[in-house]
């Protein structure tokens, strides 16, 4: 957050204070946005989650993308007591409509993360995770992560996924 100048972020921080109370298992510290953005970069493993709200997270979201190499890499989570929501960060992106070029991995790295959360399918979870690795170890992805080598299709992509699963 920024509470030490928007009062947004001090309001954010009471709630998450609040919250806190409920879930003494869970270990909660507070860092201004300006220092998470610099220390994501330098010490990325110091992080397992991040809780903060949309614009805050958009910019942190987009600036982790480059550690991972690929906002195409980057599923996320709004999860609600109720409803939930499972998206890759870069959301729809409706610009490669029709293209072939969008990669699914970030996408179906959200179902993963979805199929964990939302339902407690994690030996589902977990076979989906590992053939997303194999896609990556073995080459079949998409341009953004093909680092001048062959790059696929999304649907070549999506096909080899579904097919090694």
């Amino acid at each position: 957050d920024k509470a030490n100048v928007l009062e947004t972020s001090r309001l954010w921080r009471e709630t998450v204070q609040a919250m806190e109370k409920d879930y003494p298992e869970v270990e909660v510290s507070y860092e201004f946005v300006d220092a998470v953005a610099m220390r994501l970069v330098q010490w990325p493993n110091e992080y397992d989650v991040l809780i903060t709200e949309n614009l805050f997270g958009d910019i942190l979201t987009d600036e982790a993308s480059v550690i991972s190499g690929s906002m195409g890499l980057m599923p996320s989570a709004s999860v609600g007591s109720e409803v939930s929501l499972f998206e890759p960060i870069h959301g729809s992106y409706p610009q490669a409509t029709g293209l072939n070029i969008a990669n699914p991995l970030a996408t179906v790295l959200s179902a993963a993360m979805m199929f964990e959360t939302a339902f407690g399918l994690h030996d589902e979870a977990e076979a989906i995770r590992n053939v997303v690795n194999r896609s990556l170890a073995e080459g079949v992805v998409t341009e953004d992560l093909a680092d001048g080598g062959k790059s696929y299709g999304t649907s070549e992509v999506g096909d080899w996924l579904a097919k090694n699963l």
